[in-house]
């Protein structure tokens, strides 16, 4: 990991009403591709559900270069795109409808990059079908589409490689063998299956 982390966790804590999942939790999350394993339970996907401002820490901090997560919500959120394990939100709109808002929200997105993606993962034939009418791996990759376009400083994936087709499968291996090289960006998996080449470049952080 060169060049210094780029978010650092600070003694994080949360717990939901009937379990506790982390008290004091501190790591530095670096360039290229961290990976966070462990077994159902351990917390992979409410660490990155905390990371990405999807649940609030019950204390602690999260700091993406000089961003405070707590300080600066609207900041920090702009530069961290959280995809988790299931359907896509705003099922009302249609892929195409959700890759315009999502281009809106993030300063960086990468319509080129989009483009690449939506070929990657076979999503054109359902651009202008309403996300609620479409199975539940064509909502997932078109998530994982605005994610890996967004241009983010930290993406987090939750199990990004669950029920993809053999193509699409290759297509994510072979975007996170690229961002694994890319240390200006922090990406976060949380995943039990092989990342591939990308898998022996990461940083590995896990969880029990």
């Amino acid at each position: 990991m060169s060049g210094g982390p780029l978010l650092r966790v600070d003694a994080l804590s949360f717990s939901y009403p009937r379990r506790h999942v982390f008290t004091d939790w501190s790591a530095d999350f670096g360039g290229g591709i961290n990976w966070v394993r462990g077994s159902n339970g351990s917390g992979k996907s409410t660490l990155l559900k905390l990371l990405g401002g999807a649940l609030p820490a019950a204390a602690g901090s999260v700091v993406l270069g000089a961003v405070d997560s707590a300080a600066q919500p609207l900041d920090y959120r702009r530069q961290v795109f959280w995809c988790g394990p299931g359907a896509v939100p705003f099922e009302h709109l249609t892929p195409a409808e959700y890759f315009g808002f999502m281009h809106g929200l993030y300063p960086r997105f990468d319509a080129a990059a989009l483009e690449r993606h939506v070929r990657g993962f076979a999503l054109a034939p359902q651009l202008h079908a309403a996300l609620g009418t479409l199975s539940t791996g064509t909502q997932r990759k078109t998530w994982l589409a605005a994610a890996l376009a967004a241009g983010c400083r930290a993406t987090l994936l939750d199990e990004p490689i669950n029920a993809l087709d053999a193509a699409s499968h290759a297509h994510l291996l072979a975007v996170l063998a690229e961002a694994a090289a890319d240390r200006s960006r922090c990406w976060i998996v949380a995943s039990h299956e092989s990342l591939g080449d990308a898998g022996a470049h990461a940083a590995v952080f896990d969880l029990g």
